[in-house]
């Protein structure tokens, strides 16, 4: 049988999940919580993983945004080659 507070720490882990954490990155969290606290944001380390977790997403925001910058390029180059007439230059006749 599990109690109420079995019940806080999974509901804890499940909503750090959906965020993307990792399990082990829980930890504090947890620890927070067993420790007698209202919520697994009143300590220190939990913060501390918060803001690993931003300067981890941060990263993959730039890398992604880097990314599509490059595509964008890509995508701008290949229009513009299909805009150029292939095949040989047209003859230009004057008529006099």
């Amino acid at each position: 049988m599990y109690g109420d507070a079995d019940l806080r720490l999974v509901e804890q882990i499940r909503v750090l999940q959906d965020f993307g954490f990792g399990l082990e990155e829980t930890r504090p969290f947890l620890d927070c919580l067993r420790a007698g606290h209202s919520s697994g944001d009143d300590c220190p380390a939990s913060i501390e993983v918060y803001r690993a977790k931003l300067a981890e997403l941060d990263a993959l925001l730039d890398r992604l945004r880097d990314v599509r910058d490059q595509l964008g390029a890509q995508l701008l180059r290949a229009e513009a080659a299909q805009q150029r007439p292939t095949g040989p230059e047209p003859r230009c006749h004057l008529r006099g």
